[in-house]
């Protein structure tokens, strides 16, 4: 095979293969709400919020909620692209 060769197979296999070691590990907890819904918090504190039925919905930052053990927890900012992003992803496979 030549290297002319060689170079376009892997200009045209890189990308792909980085797009499969994109995974939802910063996603480092989810939390059940009373309601249904789900709260996933990211390593860097920031929180999205998915509906019960696992649709990305905004929740305004600093607004309490109520886990489904009755704690509160409020919330830190309104990451809804990048869970939409994980979403789609786990959508994928």
């Amino acid at each position: 095979m030549s290297i002319r060769k060689s170079i376009l197979v892997l200009s045209l296999a890189l990308p792909a293969l980085s797009a499969f070691a994109v995974t939802n590990q910063d996603i480092v907890k989810s939390t059940q709400l009373k309601d249904g819904a789900i709260v996933h918090q990211f390593k860097d504190g920031k929180m999205a919020m998915e509906n019960k039925f696992g649709k990305v919905v905004r929740m305004q930052e600093g607004a309490a909620m109520e886990t489904a053990n009755g704690q509160t927890i409020t919330m830190n900012g309104d990451e809804v692209g990048r869970l939409a992003y994980y979403v789609k992803l786990e959508n994928r496979r």
